[in-house]
């Protein structure tokens, strides 16, 4: 059969693919998008800010404390890894009240923690600058945010996130 013998067609994905590995890349449309959690930390009116490090991906930009979920990791584990390295604080997961997507592509999953009232933060200089309590006015009129931060207090203000 001479169709049998004839090499397969080049895909074009797939041989975007081999070349996006071969230069060390895991291609999202391998392994699914990135996924984060985002730690909703909050103390009577304010919540638990971070101004990122120089060291890290939106360097001295102002978020909330969170990272990427590492493989078999659920979100609720991830929340708690994630604020034990950033700012030396355990917390207990209570839900997640809100998801999102960045837009480079990242699914993120906002995550209620429950943080004791006696435990202050200590930051992590390889990951976290400096740490703040603040209120959603003071995060909406800050300078230095990430996009998502003052996005995410709005929807609060709106009525379409339930953090309580």
């Amino acid at each position: 059969d001479p169709a049998a013998a004839r090499p397969p067609a080049t895909d074009p994905a797939l041989e975007t693919t081999r070349e996006a590995i071969a230069q060390g890349e895991t291609p999202s449309r391998i392994i699914g998008p990135k996924r984060g959690v985002i730690g909703v930390i909050r103390r009577k009116d304010k919540y638990l800010v971070i101004r990122r490090s120089r060291t890290v991906t939106a360097p001295l930009k102002l978020c909330l404390p969170g990272g990427t979920i590492e493989p078999g990791e659920s979100e609720d584990q991830t929340l708690v890894r994630e604020m034990r390295e950033e700012l030396a604080i355990d917390v207990t997961p209570v839900r997640c009240c809100y998801r999102s997507r960045t837009p480079w592509g990242t699914l993120l999953a906002w995550w209620i923690g429950n943080l004791a009232p006696d435990v202050t933060p200590r930051a992590n200089p390889a990951e976290v600058a400096e740490w703040f309590w603040m209120t959603p006015a003071e995060i909406n009129a800050a300078r230095g945010a990430l996009p998502s931060l003052p996005e995410f207090f709005r929807a609060v203000d709106r009525g379409e996130i339930e953090v309580d």
